[in-house]
């Protein structure tokens, strides 16, 4: 078994697989820092901020991502939505999380987007006020991207841990799922959504957490602070993870039909699962 460790997407990854050299491992992070560089809201050269910027681009893999992210707003009744970026700004969270501290903005008048995505081939252009954020899908889609990379060159028994967003191919991988809850996964992905990892206090106070509630463009007011998703690939369990903390009740239907595994915790701390939940899926 090879591994290796880095930082990305504002997170901390690991690869492990066997069968690989360990040129494909760097490679495979270098494809995710490609990714990231293409990606990321907070870097002002990559193609999603020149997007914003411009509101036209050609860009084949950022339509790709996009049209995917669209697919899967449609099919959680928007509670999963990429166009909430200046949501996110307004509420304080308008650069790398790591140096969010304390932003003096009111997040009781957040700015409320009306944006359309179009996209034609590679083209993308954006119509009406707002910006589009790729935080709830960029990770799962470097993870599968990893994967697929690793297994193209002939590695065998892959695990892609892109800050909790996994995915794995072949082999049994025993992952922590919280409060000593675990899985064993033999293939597919597993992601999970917190309001717990990422949140801060406004000037006035006030506790805030990333995961929006696209009706409102403000903080999600859930009754549950981690919903964890077992799915085919990362991108699908990454956004389904997000539209349960928004709305658990309207996604459950959604949930049980699909075949998705769901493990969730209440506010009061105490976990529930879907039916089908098994600790070797």
């Amino acid at each position: 078994m090879i591994q290796r460790e880095f930082h990305a997407m504002g997170t901390d990854w690991a690869i492990l697989c066997q069968h690989a050299q360990t040129s494909a491992l760097a490679e495979a992070e270098n494809l995710v820092r490609k990714l990231e560089a293409r990606f990321s809201r907070f870097l002002p050269e990559s193609a999603l901020s020149r997007l914003n910027s411009e509101r036209r681009a050609r860009d084949t893999e950022l339509a790709a991502v996009l049209g995917v992210a669209l697919e899967l707003r449609q099919s959680t009744q928007g509670r999963f939505d990429p166009t909430l970026g200046a949501c996110l700004i307004s509420l304080g969270y308008d650069r790398d999380f790591d140096a969010v501290n304390r932003p003096s903005v009111d997040p009781s008048k957040p700015f409320f987007a009306d944006l359309n995505i179009h996209i034609d081939g590679d083209e993308i252009i954006l119509e009406g006020e707002g910006l589009v954020d790729l935080g709830g899908i960029a990770k799962g889609w470097a993870v599968d991207r990893a994967v697929e990379y690793l297994a193209a060159g002939g590695a065998k028994e892959i695990l892609v841990d892109g800050g909790g967003d996994i995915r794995v191919l072949g082999g049994e991988w025993p992952i922590g799922v919280g409060d000593n809850h675990s899985v064993t996964l033999k293939s597919g992905a597993i992601a999970t959504s917190s309001t717990k990892r990422r949140h801060w206090t406004s000037g006035q106070g006030l506790k805030l957490h990333h995961i929006l509630d696209p009706h409102t463009g403000l903080p999600a007011d859930t009754n549950v602070d981690t919903v964890t998703v077992i799915a085919a690939d990362a991108v699908t369990a990454d956004a389904l993870a997000t539209a349960g903390v928004v709305d658990l009740a309207g996604q459950l239907p959604r949930f049980l039909e699909s075949g998705v595994q769901v493990a969730v915790r209440g506010i009061d701390g105490a976990w529930y699962t879907t039916p089908n939940w098994s600790e070797n899926p």
